[in-house]
């Protein structure tokens, strides 16, 4: 039986000041990309996805064409110079928008889904959460996270953080 390697199945292409240029074109990020074989290529609307989206933000981010194929992956966004950069840190603000929990006014539950009442960064938010035991997830020991049935996502910064009563809110799903 042979052996096969990762390294032969699958290939990736690192983002570089020298064979990625970044532009935004009506609101959108495009790129003019020259491949490992010296093809050079645009897309017009590239998305941008992180790999590892709570631990490193800014590394291993993967660069996708319109049909959510990769092009090639950022090692990391300060490589690419401060102009790049800032038009890649502004896609993923965009993209990865959250809003950030400072107190929880109410957590009520029915037939499988979540009514909450919270105070925000942004202001009071009111959000419906489905499943909420499956859509509230704490990261490490002091953060979480809850996502709402519209794919908005909230984030609390400080478990520790919060006041006793929020806390009371949400003991059960941590």
């Amino acid at each position: 039986m042979e052996s096969t390697k990762l390294k032969d199945v699958i290939t990736i292409q690192y983002v570089t000041p020298d064979n990625a240029v970044f532009t935004e074109k009506e609101g959108f990020l495009s790129l003019k990309f020259k491949t490992s074989d010296g093809e050079e290529k645009e897309y017009p609307r590239v998305k941008l996805q992180r790999n590892f989206p709570n631990e490193t933000p800014e590394q291993f981010v993967s660069v996708l064409d319109k049909e959510d194929e990769e092009i090639a992956m950022i090692r990391d966004v300060s490589e690419l110079g401060d102009a790049a950069a800032g038009m890649i840190r502004r896609e993923l603000a965009r993209r990865y928008f959250v809003f950030t929990i400072k107190k929880i006014l109410y957590v009520n539950q029915k037939f499988g889904y979540s009514q909450w009442r919270v105070m925000t960064d942004e202001g009071e938010r009111e959000f419906t959460v489905r499943d909420t035991y499956r859509n509230f997830r704490k990261i490490g020991t002091d953060r979480a996270t809850v996502s709402d049935v519209d794919g908005n996502r909230y984030e609390i910064s400080s478990l520790s953080g919060l006041d006793r009563a929020s806390m009371k809110k949400i003991e059960l799903y941590i």
